[in-house]
């Protein structure tokens, strides 16, 4: 099969079957690439072997395209603008060009095969292949013809094909007084068309594979399905996405479990804990990567990333600091021991002035390189030679002391 681009300035063979309307039409959008499908509907001629599809994304995959219903014998690709009567008189003039999400700002050199340019600022010379071009502040109105040479057609024709532009970012929204999390998608058409009464399938691939096989509560018309290797995401609806605009769609709402605690650790200059949210994954199915957005009593208290949360396991996220937890620490006493020992007696003093009880995590991290006997009223855990660990359960409005003690050896 000859598959060629052309960028033609003379008017396409007439005398064909040209695509009318298009039905049936679904995009799988990958990380990386869309997949879309649509059933082509025919205005008949009926005096050549072509198929003209205009106004097809510019951003198309020739080598992609299958068709069902027909055999392709060669495809063509046009770009159909007069490029000579618009842009001879800006022949050493400054254009703006936009290419792959970069805009230039060209001094226009050539353009009879590809867009030559020099930058206004750097003096780079730019050679661009099908850019988008902006005149006096409007952009040049193209359209890309697909031109398909075909036999054996049936009067039922399906086109697929893979495209760039279609972009889909998911994020969350966590309410933590709810323990609930809820999976957005952003959905950005940046392919140049319309696209109308669209089915959407999303895939998020998972960077190892798990397997589920499992279907989980999802929002209103949305289905889902976890495989081996990816997530996938089913708009039950058509939707219409308008070229360069985004939509964002709830995709699921999941129940999770919540553990809320606050970590200080002493070599901090703060004297405030942070908070930390532990989320465990109770559903049945894996939690996508994305950027996470919290809410507590309806007020925003921060935003992170998280990788994927397969089911039954958890993800801490760290938030802000809790100014209503103040925390001092200081050596209360220190004296020596003789040979080259020297005992001290540490103080960390906690005052809870917020109305609610807390579980705090204590990291006493100054130890030094040799210690002994370290004595303590509290509870704690060894995590390193130069490091302790306390947990405490600290009441509202209330005030805890640490004290301990430990003997210091002096090389």
């Amino acid at each position: 099969m000859k598959k060629t681009i052309l960028f033609l300035l003379c008017s396409i063979n007439l005398f064909a079957y040209k695509v009318e309307s298009t039905n049936n039409k679904e995009a799988i959008i990958y990380p990386s690439k869309v997949v879309i499908t649509e059933s082509l509907n025919l205005e008949d001629d009926g005096d050549s072997d072509k198929i003209i599809y205009p106004g097809i994304s510019k951003n198309i995959d020739i080598n992609s395209i299958n068709l069902i219903g027909g055999d392709i014998k060669e495809i063509n690709l046009e770009r159909k603008t007069d490029f000579n009567s618009t842009l001879e008189p800006y022949l050493g003039k400054v254009i703006q060009a936009k290419k792959n999400r970069k805009t230039y700002n060209l001094i226009l050199l050539d353009y009879k095969k590809d867009i030559v340019g020099k930058d206004i600022k750097t003096g780079e010379i730019y050679i661009l292949n099908n850019p988008d071009l902006k005149l006096n502040g409007n952009y040049m109105k193209t359209e890309n013809n697909l031109i398909m040479d075909v036999k054996n057609l049936d009067k039922q024709l399906s086109l697929s094909y893979i495209t760039q532009g279609l972009n889909v970012s998911l994020s969350h929204k966590l309410d933590i007084d709810m323990k609930k999390l809820e999976t957005w998608g952003k959905i950005q058409n940046n392919t140049g068309k319309d696209l109308e009464d669209i089915k959407i399938k999303i895939i998020s691939e998972l960077s190892s594979p798990r397997l589920y096989m499992m279907k989980s509560e999802m929002a209103d018309n949305i289905t889902r399905n976890d495989s081996s290797d990816k997530i996938e995401y089913n708009l039950e609806n058509t939707i219409d996405l308008k070229k360069s605009v985004e939509r964002n769609v709830k995709l699921e709402t999941k129940k999770i479990n919540l553990v809320e605690e606050y970590v200080y650790e002493t070599r901090e200059y703060s004297k405030n804990p942070t908070r930390i949210v532990e989320i465990e994954n109770i559903s049945d199915t894996t939690i996508p990567m994305g950027r996470i957005y919290i809410w507590d009593d309806n007020k925003f208290v921060g935003d992170s990333n998280i990788g994927f949360i397969p089911s039954k396991e958890k993800y801490n996220l760290k938030l802000n600091k809790n100014f209503n937890v103040i925390i001092d620490k200081k050596i209360k006493n220190s004296y020596s021991l003789g040979k080259n020992l020297i005992h001290k007696d540490i103080e960390i003093k906690i005052k809870n002035k917020s109305n609610k009880k807390i579980n705090l995590e204590v990291n006493y991290d100054q130890l030094p390189n040799i210690w002994t006997e370290l004595k303590s009223k509290e509870n704690f855990e060894k995590i390193s030679n130069g490091k302790i660990k306390f947990r405490l359960d600290i009441d509202k409005n209330s005030n805890k002391i640490i004290n301990f003690s430990y003997i210091e050896e002096k090389k």
